[in-house]
């Protein structure tokens, strides 16, 4: 088997778009003394009543992540650089919840763009040889995530569904439009029109935790989007679990996919599929599809 892309983010190149110069224009402090600091003014005030010890998770321009350690429980508290993506975050959060494996989202600071999460420290178990299975199911989740909304979701975000999508112009990183018209005609003979294409997780092997219970879920929703559709996502899986200590080939993880959204009311043919991914690169300026169009 050819060896693939080391990361998920080298499995996209062409796709990448890069920001421009100075895009975000209050950035969050990468200095943890900085981020701490913001973080107990994020606690004061839209979290009142949550206290504990504070420490640093991760700390980017971008975004700041920190635990909040008490004795009932930890908790993970995310500050955000840029309203919009945490605006974008909580609606995934409210999408995903209850239908889809993902950290649960406990309570929302507005004014301080900040989310208290479920914390979840065990890292999944990726010596077990099914867990390929288990992060095929869970991206699959996420995908048709939209198929299990309750009713006033489902209508709340009915103009991203890809009847709404087919009618409007591609958005504005498509190269090719008539071939991500494809990708969406491809998706509505899979799952029907009214399916919101949930897509674009931060998928790496860190981002797949354990729950005492020993439920595996995914972390970190910011990026998902429902315009994208969960084709970026199936693109990176063979890097992601290369980096995890899984060597599959392209037909193999390919076939986990449609194993997995089948389950999930799905109805694509590996025929179907692979035209979706070729429409895709097309319409995206994606490389290279790392072999799981063949």
């Amino acid at each position: 088997m050819t060896a693939g892309p080391a990361t998920a983010a080298e499995a996209l190149a062409g796709l990448a778009r890069t920001r421009p110069p100075g895009w975000l224009a209050a950035p969050m402090p990468t200095d943890p003394v900085a981020l701490l600091q913001r973080a107990r003014q994020a606690l004061a005030a839209d979290h009142p009543d949550v206290n504990g010890k504070v420490s640093v998770i991760r700390a980017r321009y971008t975004a700041g992540v920190l635990a909040v350690h008490q004795p009932e429980g930890s908790l993970v508290l995310k500050l955000h650089a840029d309203a919009a993506a945490y605006a974008g975050e909580t609606l995934a959060y409210a999408l995903l919840a209850g239908v889809a494996p993902v950290a649960r989202l406990y309570a929302e600071g507005e004014d301080s763009l900040s989310l208290l999460l479920e914390y979840l420290p065990a890292p999944a178990e990726w010596s077990r040889p099914h867990m390929a299975t288990v992060l095929a199911d869970c991206v699959a989740a996420v995908h048709t995530a939209s198929l299990r909304l309750p009713e006033e979701a489902a209508e709340a975000m009915a103009a991203f569904s890809l009847s709404t999508l087919r009618k409007v112009p591609a958005p504005a990183w498509i190269y090719n439009p008539a071939a991500y018209d494809e990708v969406l005609a491809a998706h509505v003979d899979a799952y029907g029109p009214a399916l919101v294409p949930l897509g674009h997780l931060d998928l790496k092997p860190e981002h797949l935790r354990r729950r005492s219970d020993g439920d595996v879920v995914l972390l970190d929703v910011e990026s998902v989007r429902p315009d994208v559709t969960g084709l970026i996502d199936l693109i990176t899986l063979p890097a992601v679990l290369r980096q995890a200590g899984h060597e599959l080939s392209a037909a193999r993880v390919l076939g986990l996919y449609l194993d997995a959204t089948a389950a999930r009311g799905a109805g694509w043919t590996a025929g179907s599929l692979k035209n979706a991914l070729r429409a895709y690169a097309a319409a995206t300026g994606l490389e290279s599809l790392h072999g799981l169009d063949r």
